[in-house]
């Protein structure tokens, strides 16, 4: 249900604002604020909140910065990746929160060479996908369809009568038949939706999804190691070692934060700061970069998760 919704939701944006949504200039403070709460909502599979902001990031051509100067952008990638049948939204928040790091850096301009290399990193996956071919409606989608077509040719004798002299007694039989099936539909419908939004409500949290606990992440880490899957299990070290301070009470913990922003709550505490720093560089090289990562660099960040000090 909630796909239709977005989908709709996508089709009304592009067709009322064709004209202002292309080529639209935000600022900085504006992006950063789109691409936050798509992130959330992408973490949460909320493709609905996802689809909101897409249509004013895809549109968006160029942000102001602060000094006045103009930095091209291209969202275009997402609002692609939402008109897929099944979009893939940990990609999408995977690759928003790239971005918000990207912005938190304020890195010069690249030059050609680290262009080239960018553009590399971003075909090959985890953000290249191949291009699957569209998807055949299944029976539901058939049923559904052939019901709305019921609905209208039902519906236009109805429409026919009620529109007839307000004294027919046909007429006011008609109308109030075709009034009861509309709200009968409608009551299906919002029926369908509360299961829906309470089926996701009882998700758990995406920290929850990946991991319980500092053991827990640590057990997994070692398993891919084990198994040669050493980008993965990196992952999951920063995961443990963000999850240990959380447990030391030393940095609280939040899934919808990128792993820099809690780089950067962590403040004066200068030795977990020192500590952490490295562990999250090496991971976003690995995980976000493609950096290629062997057992000796494997070994090197789980000597660092055990020095991490808890101040």
């Amino acid at each position: 249900m909630r796909h239709y919704l977005a989908l709709l939701l996508l089709i009304a944006l592009a067709w009322a604002t064709p004209a202002a949504a292309q080529g639209q200039t935000l600022d900085l403070a504006g992006y950063e604020r789109l691409l936050r709460e798509a992130r959330a909502a992408a973490a949460r599979g909320d493709r609905l909140d996802v689809a909101q902001a897409a249509a004013a990031l895809a549109g968006a051509a160029a942000v102001k910065m602060p000094d006045g100067s103009l930095a091209r952008v291209d969202n275009g990638w997402l609002a692609a990746e939402l008109r897929k049948p099944a979009p893939d939204l940990p990609l999408v928040a995977a690759r928003l929160g790239a971005l918000i790091d990207a912005l938190a850096t304020r890195a010069p301009p690249a030059d050609a060479d680290a262009a080239r290399s960018l553009e590399e990193i971003l075909a090959r996956p985890p953000f290249a996908q191949p291009e699957t071919e569209p998807r055949e409606p299944g029976p539901l989608e058939r049923f559904i369809q052939w019901l709305l077509e019921r609905l209208s040719e039902l519906f236009q004798p109805v429409a026919r009568a009620a529109a007839s002299t307000p004294d027919s007694t046909a007429s006011w039989l008609l109308t109030a038949l075709g009034a009861a099936m509309v709200i009968a539909v409608l009551g299906l419908w919002l029926r369908g939706l509360r299961h829906t939004l309470r089926a996701e409500a009882a998700l758990p949290t995406p920290a929850a999804l990946a991991a319980r606990d500092t053991a827990d992440a640590r057990a997994q880490a070692t398993a891919l190691a084990r198994d040669g899957n050493y980008r993965s299990a990196a992952r999951l070290l920063a995961l443990a070692a963000l999850l240990w301070l959380d447990e030391k009470h030393v940095l609280p913990y939040d899934p919808h934060q990128t792993n820099r922003e809690h780089l950067g709550r962590l403040g004066g505490r200068q030795g977990a700061r020192a500590g952490l720093a490295p562990i999250i560089d090496t991971t976003e090289r690995v995980w976000y970069g493609g950096a290629p990562l062997d057992a000796d660099g494997y070994a090197e960040i789980e000597r660092q998760v055990d020095a991490l000090p808890d101040r």
